[in-house]
């Protein structure tokens, strides 16, 4: 639980706390969102620290650690520089987690290391422009030809798909829409490989691109899991779906405690001096209700995260994990902004640039609609349920 950590999940916590203090100052975070630039300089730094292999196996260099550890280095990252949790997210669910889940040992033996003392970065294209919230619905095909594939298609939204070293593609190899499904660990060096970063509203330095694969060939031994993993795209991912909705979920209570951070630092220093005090009572109440929600969606998630931990059923709990903390963070941005009033618009002032990031969290791992039909479903609410069939 949010407020049980055992004394490695708090020793986690205050380390990168440590470091966001020392490395990360308001003007920095400010400086990484107005240029745009990723921030391999940070990650270095958290890979020197051992952090990027937080969730890999000592046998591999990491740190042997689950799923609560990982949710406090998002949640603190993300209480000021929201950008360098994602993609740090990224990395460690699509490069640490995916190899650790459904890579072979020689995969394992060659990357982990690397990935593990942040030497290396992956990214992950399963997203396309006609395929979101159906993502089975990909069309980027794979073909096998002469001893090996040639992937053609294109990709939407994918994070450091331009800075990354692996790009973990998934690709239609059969017809069967979720077991005709095959990830491949593309080379970004690959000719016929191409990202085009994308201007977006939030989380702005992470090298979101859109990926165009024009006939890259890839070997055998490039399919995630070795040959045995052809058309196992899909259950893979599947595996990774539970950590990367608590991943979001930590992101969002980052984010949320930011929101609450600095709104209640600018009441402190707006009426300071006194009078109005009916205005400011209503300003109480409004900080107070904001802190209250805030600690109900942590609740929420490390309980779920908690489950998660011990291989307890909880798809039900992380679903309204991520649907609660999501929407929550986001609420929390909007009552920020109100509380700040005309200097919540300002640049010159954070609480803009958290919701700016906040919005995008909503909808990656499954939109806050896709997570209620999952709850929904959990509940005997789905259609054929109801109707006994």
């Amino acid at each position: 639980m949010a407020d049980d950590l055992s004394p490695r999940q708090s020793e986690i916590r205050e380390r990168v706390r440590d470091f966001v203090e020392r490395e990360i100052p308001r003007r920095v975070a400010r400086e990484y969102d107005e240029t745009e630039k990723y921030p391999h300089d940070l990650l270095r730094q958290l890979g020197d620290m051992g952090l990027m292999g937080a969730t890999i196996a000592e046998e591999y260099g990491g740190m042997g650690l689950g799923v609560v550890e990982a949710m406090t280095i998002y949640e603190e990252l993300s209480r000021r520089l929201p950008v360098l949790a994602w993609v740090v997210g990224n990395i460690m669910l699509y490069g640490n987690d995916i190899i650790s889940t459904s890579g072979n040992r020689q995969q394992k033996e060659r990357y982990l290391p690397e990935l593990a003392r942040g030497r290396m970065k992956f990214a992950f294209a399963l997203t396309e422009p006609d395929a979101g919230s159906d993502a089975a619905n990909i069309s980027t095909k794979a073909v096998f030809d002469g001893g090996g594939y040639r992937i053609t298609g294109s990709k939407m939204f994918i994070t450091g798909a331009g800075v990354s070293d692996i790009v973990v593609t998934l690709t239609r190899t059969s017809p069967s829409k979720y077991k005709g499904i095959t990830a491949f660990l593309v080379d970004a060096r690959s000719d016929g490989y191409s990202a085009r970063p994308l201007e977006k509203l939030g989380y702005r330095s992470s090298n979101t691109c859109a990926v165009h694969y024009d006939d890259v060939k890839v070997r055998p031994e490039c399919i995630l899991g070795g040959e045995a993993g052809l058309n196992q795209g899909w259950s893979q991912m599947m595996k990774l779906l539970n950590r990367e909705r608590l991943a979001l979920s930590a992101c969002a209570l980052g984010i949320g405690q930011a929101v609450v951070d600095d709104a209640v630092a600018y009441a402190k220093e707006r009426y300071r001096f006194g009078g109005a005090s009916g205005r400011y009572q209503a300003i109480q109440h409004a900080l107070v209700e904001m802190a209250t929600e805030l600690e109900a969606a942590r609740r929420l998630a490390y309980h779920a995260a908690w489950l998660d931990a011990r291989r307890m059923d909880c798809v039900k709990d992380i679903s309204m994990s991520k649907y609660f903390t999501t929407e929550t963070a986001k609420n929390l941005a909007l009552k920020g902004i109100d509380i700040l009033g005309r200097d919540g618009a300002s640049l010159e002032f954070d609480m803009q640039r958290y919701l700016r990031d906040v919005l995008v969290l909503s909808i990656g791992g499954g939109t806050t609609q896709i997570q209620k039909n999952i709850i929904a479903k959990s509940m005997g609410l789905s259609e054929g349920q109801i109707d006994g069939a």
